[in-house]
């Protein structure tokens, strides 16, 4: 059972916070008629944010070798999540927008930990149960 909680109760945690984070207070610069790079970033990190809530919530619920590669799905999705703001689509180019001093730091801090943490979980599901 405590596996099973490392697994997905991280996972949960991780893609509420990366799905909210970009809709509140780490989110896209304001007042543009016309939506930037930094707007579609934001829509796309909280999509990735929701994703990676709905594989921790299946993890409770499922089996250890399941488990392992929803874990696994949701490295890459953090992988995904680091690459929209930084790669893929982008933020804005001014180093005091707000985008690229909250949004960005935000959502490649929280990709990390989901990356940390869903490695740890597929390790500590591969690992054999122990026997009394």
């Amino acid at each position: 059972m405590t596996k099973k909680l490392f697994a997905a109760v991280p996972t949960i945690v991780l893609g509420a916070l990366i799905a909210i984070a970009p809709q509140t207070f780490a989110h896209a610069c304001q007042g543009h008629d016309v939506p930037g790079a930094c707007h579609y970033s934001q829509q796309a990190a909280t999509g990735i944010g929701i994703v990676i809530l709905l594989l921790g919530v299946i993890a409770l619920f499922v089996e250890a070798k399941v488990r392992i590669g929803l874990n696994i799905a949701a490295a890459l999705n953090a992988i995904l999540l680091i690459a929209v703001p930084t790669v893929l689509i982008g933020v804005c180019s001014g180093a005091m927008m707000h985008c690229r001093a909250v949004m960005l730091p935000t959502l490649i801090v929280l990709g990390v930990l989901t990356i940390v943490f869903a490695g740890i979980a597929v390790w500590l599901d591969s690992r054999p149960a122990k026997r009394s």
